[in-house]
């Protein structure tokens, strides 16, 4: 079975687990493939024996997970996040030897540049460092992330952090509100 027919699967087990009365076109809008394809998965699935059709109406079809089809769902949960936590430990390593690689000479205030899935990444690594984080930078100001609330570029100066880890682009706009003596370094892989 691919990895793609793997991830159907489980997204259709998910959804009904979560939803019995859902039907093949709200799970293909869920989903975002065509109707088909979800009438052809139910029907493998069906076949399996991992979930079971109530109902003779067409438009009133209820579906329901089996015992069989639970165990599948935690089955290919399982996979992918021992496929994935390969990678993630793979990105840390690749995050961790940039932040090391950081001449920091006893400056280590920093601040990090980007709400990004990379900054959840940087964050966690500089949480086994002896960094003081003092902001979340980002255009995205309404928002608390790590108990931090998000602040605008024009307002870095304040906090005086010695670098910015910056885990997107910074353009020309954004980079002329920030000091001299703050070194810009890039997270991005």
């Amino acid at each position: 079975m691919s990895n793609q027919e793997e991830i159907t699967q489980y997204n259709i087990l998910q959804s009904i687990e979560n939803e019995e009365r859902i039907s093949q076109r709200q799970l293909s809008l869920q989903l975002g493939i065509n109707v088909a394809s979800v009438n052809f998965a139910l029907k493998k699935l069906t076949k399996k024996g991992l979930v079971k059709m109530l109902g003779a109406n067409p438009r009133r079809i209820r579906y329901i997970l089996t015992p069989k089809g639970i165990a599948e769902k935690t089955q290919l949960a399982y996979k992918f996040f021992d496929r994935n936590f390969h990678f993630y430990k793979a990105v840390r390593s690749e995050v961790e030897n940039k932040i090391n690689s950081i001449p920091f000479q006893g400056k280590n205030s920093i601040a990090i540049y980007g709400v990004t899935d990379l900054m959840e990444m940087v964050y966690l690594v500089i949480q086994d460092k002896e960094l003081d984080l003092v902001a979340i930078i980002d255009n995205e100001t309404k928002i608390r992330i790590f108990g931090y609330q998000v602040i605008g570029i024009e307002e870095i100066n304040k906090y005086a952090p010695d670098f910015i880890l910056a885990t997107r682009e910074l353009d020309m706009h954004t980079s002329r509100h920030i000091a001299d003596t703050i070194k810009i370094v890039d997270i991005r892989l």
